[in-house]
């Protein structure tokens, strides 16, 4: 995986190295200005292909973990993050495939919405999690959350482990997560069962 960083100023054409604008018809907050935005785009598609140019928006798609799923199949992508009132329509008219939020709030820039695209999507990559079957018993990956988790001590002020976990059998074992899923996801997320 390799994250490359622009400055859009730097393809910004006026000397004060501008890249925001008043928005026609009037109204508070700036817009980041088309023409930056675009030639940094154009440059980036010049030198390799991408398949997706994302923008990072509270509009946008609510990310999920089956979105993350396919982004990660994904070889190069672009993640725009805007900035004050968002970007020129028209860049996301022209350039942009796909429009990501990630929650219903509004952050002051895009750019930590695309650290979490990053992060949803990275750990999923081969040879990031040191057992890449991890991330296929994460919540949300099969609709379900994921069962509670235990660890040593067995007994913690007087707390014990769940004495199936401590048995050895695999398949009981595994009857129990599945079980402990639906009662969690039941409880906290019943959304995810419709």
């Amino acid at each position: 995986m390799e994250i490359h960083l622009h400055n859009i100023r730097d393809y910004s054409t006026n000397k004060q190295k501008s890249v925001d604008d008043y928005q026609f018809g009037g109204g508070a907050g700036m817009v980041l200005m088309i023409e930056p935005i675009a030639i940094c785009i154009d440059k980036l598609k010049s030198e390799r292909r991408y398949d997706e140019i994302i923008y990072m928006t509270p509009d946008g798609k609510t990310l999920n973990q089956q979105e993350a799923n396919q982004i990660s199949l994904k070889e190069n992508i672009i993640i725009i993050c805007g900035h004050y009132k968002g970007i020129d329509q028209r860049i996301r008219d022209m350039y942009v495939t796909k429009e990501i939020s990630i929650g219903d709030y509004v952050l002051s820039g895009g750019e930590l919405a695309a650290a979490v695209l990053c992060d949803a999507v990275i750990r999923l990559l081969p040879g990031v999690l040191n057992d890449e079957t991890s991330a296929l018993t994460d919540s949300f990956q099969d609709n379900l959350l994921a069962p509670p988790v235990y660890t040593r001590p067995e007994e913690f002020r007087g707390m014990k482990v769940p004495e199936i976990l401590l048995s050895g059998n695999h398949k009981l074992i595994e009857e129990w997560r599945m079980e402990e899923s639906l009662k969690r996801t039941k409880e906290r997320r019943p959304d995810l069962l419709d």
